[in-house]
């Protein structure tokens, strides 16, 4: 486990370059393609995605990608089941690699440099916009264009004790155009203790497209939080956080929550959440859910990794097992570039639909949009996430799901690139739900750090 001061390493006039000998990276041999990979990632900076925040955060599923790659290579001591997830949790596994592997090498150097972009504080000021044909499609972990239209400004630090992150928005979502603070927060450090109030995305469990515990499809509801980082014998690392949010369009007026996460051993971490929704701090009718989830890395072979993940839901009688996800995911050099692939299915029990809750309907919904894909009947996808060797992504899903027995056909694409000394994204989804009904959206947006 890292120390949980964040700044401590890199001097702030220490370049790109420095920076990474300061750290002390064992570089080890690379071959040519993949050196020039690693290369034009550095020195294409404006293309990367970078924050000054105390956390990776849960809104880049190709970060997302090769953290997971580093795990699953044995290079990450900490579970990666919870984000957003703090620096101190698992930043001491980045100064160094353990593999001249080139695969996990370069995975190792994006997410040591976006942890010193942090550290360093570079590009803690963004101008960014998104437009949409139509509102947008919900596509799992990471997605840039929650709202349908919008331009958003914002300024950060990350110090020694005191981060923030001040956001200034006008955006329509939900066919409501507004000015919010929406992803803004503020947060202090002491040692292993870490205290937050914000509204930032929460993606809690293993799941990509699908997720039963809590997810970021929604907005992120305004909130206060506590997490505490910690390693022994038994849990290995571990960290645990609790948050308590006040959620728009729901019928209750707060949403309490504490999760667990634990890595006690190299190829296995697991996490427990207990969450209750409730109108009045004495209230006695209030709604409960448990829920758990666990990953198990597989045996790699040559530059293929892998693993196969869990997580189960209960319904609002927090013994009894509502739903449940299982999924696979690898990844694996595709020519120059990095790939990876992931396979969900999401499945319900016969007490998911006879076991009703107190309010009527499923409780984790904000601005009445549900959190999770838990209200779901079933549920399968398939994703590819592609990282080119000139700095470009490609994100392709498909979700064939059902709800309330009407069958729902989801396609969706993304593609990133570095242009216009920022990042340009663009995008495409469709979905079709029973015979009739369709739904279609292209989006572009751009965004600059400086």
């Amino acid at each position: 486990m890292s120390s949980p001061n964040v700044n401590k390493t890199v001097s702030p006039n220490a370049t790109k370059s420095s920076a990474f000998k300061q750290i002390g990276v064992s570089r080890g041999p690379v071959n040519k393609a993949f050196s020039k990979l690693l290369l034009a990632s550095f020195l294409m900076s404006s293309s990367m995605v970078s924050f000054a925040s105390p956390w990776l955060e849960a809104n880049d599923p190709f970060l997302r990608s090769s953290l997971l790659l580093l795990s699953d290579s044995g290079q990450i001591s900490s579970p990666v089941n919870h984000y957003p997830m703090r620096w101190s949790l698992f930043g001491d596994d980045l100064t160094y690699t353990n593999s001249s592997r080139d695969l996990v090498f370069v995975a190792n150097q994006q997410l040591l440099y976006t942890l010193n972009t942090a550290k360093l504080n570079r590009g803690n000021r963004l101008f960014k916009v998104v437009n949409g044909s139509s509102s947008a499609l919900p596509s799992g972990f990471g997605q840039f264009n929650e709202d349908e239209k919008g331009i958003y400004t914002s300024v950060e630090n990350l110090g020694n004790v005191f981060s923030y992150r001040l956001t200034a928005g006008y955006s329509e979502y939900q066919d409501d155009t507004s000015l919010n603070m929406d992803d803004s927060y503020l947060a202090y450090s002491a040692g292993a203790w870490l205290w937050s109030i914000g509204n930032v995305d929460r993606w809690w469990g293993q799941g990509w497209q699908h997720n039963l515990i809590l997810g970021s499809y929604a907005k992120a509801a305004p909130d206060v939080s506590v997490s505490y980082i910690g390693q022994n014998a038994v849990l290995g690392v571990w960290s645990i956080e609790s948050i308590v949010a006040q959620p728009a369009g729901s019928d209750y007026d707060y949403h309490s929550a504490t999760r667990l996460v634990s890595k006690p051993l190299s190829l296995f971490e697991y996490g427990i959440t207990y969450q209750a929704w409730f109108s009045d701090i004495d209230s006695i009718q209030d709604e409960k859910q448990l829920a758990l989830d666990a990953k198990l890395t597989l045996p790699s072979v040559a530059s293929f990794y892998h693993s196969v993940y869990a997580e189960a839901a209960s319904t609002a009688t927090e013994s009894e097992l509502g739903a449940w996800l299982l999924g696979w995911t690898g990844s694996f050099p595709m020519g120059e570039n990095m790939a990876r692939i992931v396979l969900e299915s999401q499945q319900t029990t016969d007490a998911h639909d006879t076991t009703p809750w107190l309010s009527g309907r499923y409780p984790s919904i904000t601005d009445s949009v549900a959190n999770t894909s838990y209200e779901l009947d079933d549920s399968v996808s398939v994703a590819l996430y592609l990282q080119l060797k000139n700095d470009h992504q490609i994100g392709l899903s498909y979700q064939n799901s059902t709800l309330d027995d009407e069958t729902i056909k989801t396609s969706q694409f993304t593609y990133n690139l570095p242009a216009l000394a920022g990042m340009v994204r663009v995008g495409a989804g469709y979905q079709r739900t029973g015979n009739s009904d369709k739904q279609s959206n292209i989006w572009a947006g751009y965004e600059f750090r400086f």
